[in-house]
């Protein structure tokens, strides 16, 4: 295990107080084939100073936003065999996480990637929660998944080999079920672990308002079209445009809904072209997943009375 190199990639964007922050604490860790490196996507405010106070981290910054395909240039850079993605608003990196971490790699050689627990900073209840099961169920347990939340995932570096990086035309949300669905039809697993526990601070500065409802509609034709066979296309499709757009109509925000749809449907021919065809051993995955999806009723009641749409 201790010959095993790790690399924490940080993504961040004018939150340089937060990032001071999470540098600070990173500072605590003793293991010692460690490299941490921060891509920077253009910030405007104080970020590189920030950055300039610990000599031990490699600093990256970008000429425009590029959002989430500015991961790819950590990715890329980053010499670990395990590489850990985390936003700079996720606390709670620490040794004894690492250990964990490097401990389900080392005895799953078919890992590819792992997903963490992750919880808000004011009542410690789980959020960023985007698996297809019941999180008051299974948010303590180990299963597979075939989602990745971006901001807080250890990834198996040499799956990118066989995988590819993040598609750079998602700019921001649902870049993880693809990338995650291209390292299952490579062979590898994607899991969730209970058991590595990150608090998110929610950080709002450097995210415009309108955000989700844009991109969470719109890419939803592009992971569809990249991905799923037809029927389940349009049943994917189907439902997410449903719950976007009555969060649209709740948070006022409709406008951004049709933009997507309008988007989505104009870009399909382009998301076709870079298809990736999942195979049949993918698909079998999916649908064992399918099968502990919760009823309409609990996501319901679960989603559509939270404030806003957030990750």
């Amino acid at each position: 295990m201790k010959n095993i190199t790790v690399s924490i990639c940080i993504l961040t964007y004018n939150r340089a107080n937060f990032l001071n922050t999470l540098l600070a604490s990173l500072t605590n860790i003793r293991y010692n084939n460690l490299e941490i490196i921060v891509i920077d996507n253009n910030s405007v405010d104080n970020t590189g100073i920030v950055v300039k106070q610990y000599q031990y981290v490699a600093y990256h910054k970008t000429s425009t936003n590029i959002g989430v395909a500015a991961r790819n240039i950590g990715i890329k850079k980053a010499n670990g065999d395990i590489i850990i993605t985390i936003d700079d608003d996720i606390f709670g990196v620490d040794d004894d996480k690492i250990e964990t971490i490097i401990n389900y790699f080392v005895s799953n050689e078919n890992l590819g990637a792992l997903n963490f627990k992750v919880v808000d900073h004011i009542e410690g209840k789980i959020c960023n929660w985007i698996h297809h099961c019941r999180s008051d169920e299974f948010e303590n347990k180990s299963f597979l998944t075939y989602e990745i939340t971006e901001g807080a995932v250890a990834f198996r570096k040499k799956v990118f080999e066989k995988a590819g990086y993040y598609a750079e035309d998602f700019f921001l949300s649902h870049e993880g079920i693809d990338i995650a669905l291209r390292i299952m039809n490579s062979g590898y697993e994607v899991k969730y672990c209970g058991d590595i526990c990150l608090v998110h601070h929610h950080a709002e500065s450097g995210r415009k308002s309108w955000y989700r409802y844009y991109y969470d509609t719109r890419n939803q034709f592009m992971v569809a079209a990249r991905n799923f066979p037809l029927t389940y296309s349009i049943i994917y499709i189907f439902k997410g445009l449903l719950s976007t757009f009555v969060y649209s109509i709740r948070d006022r925000k409709l406008k951004y809904w049709i933009k997507g749809v309008c988007d989505g449907m104009s870009g399909l021919n382009k998301y076709l072209n870079s298809r990736n065809k999942l195979l049949d051993s993918t698909l079998d995955i999916i649908h064992s997943i399918d099968k502990n999806r919760p009823s309409f009723w609990y996501m319901a009641q679960k989603r559509l009375f939270r404030k806003e749409m957030r990750l």
